[in-house]
């Protein structure tokens, strides 16, 4: 593997935006974000996760994150070690299994 290579990751990003902003909330996104070369996916329920996945491959290439974002990091992983906890659910309908924090790709 040549240097560049192995100084280069490449995701695939899909969002969309599930509920959209109404009077005072926030609108609601949902996607998944995949690191190409190891095929790791990880389901979003907001856009700062997006940064909390990749952050740790940035790490590993040698980056220093600043406090904010090693924090939103290490937020994130907590938050999902909880979420990780859940029970898949599936639909009475298809019987197609639900991740936890996603409910439908639409």
């Amino acid at each position: 593997m040549d240097l560049l290579e192995f100084n280069t990751h490449s995701f695939i990003v899909k969002i969309w935006l599930e509920e959209p902003a109404v009077d005072n909330r926030r609108a609601t996104w949902r996607g998944h974000i995949t690191h190409v070369p190891s095929g790791e996916r990880r389901y979003l329920k907001n856009l700062w996760q997006i940064v909390a996945f990749i952050a740790p491959y940035l790490i590993a290439m040698g980056v220093k994150l600043n406090l904010y974002l090693r924090l939103q990091g290490w937020l994130q992983r907590r938050k999902e070690e909880d979420i990780g906890r859940e029970q898949p659910q599936s639909d009475e309908t298809t019987g197609e299994v639900i991740h936890p924090t996603i409910r439908s790709s639409g």
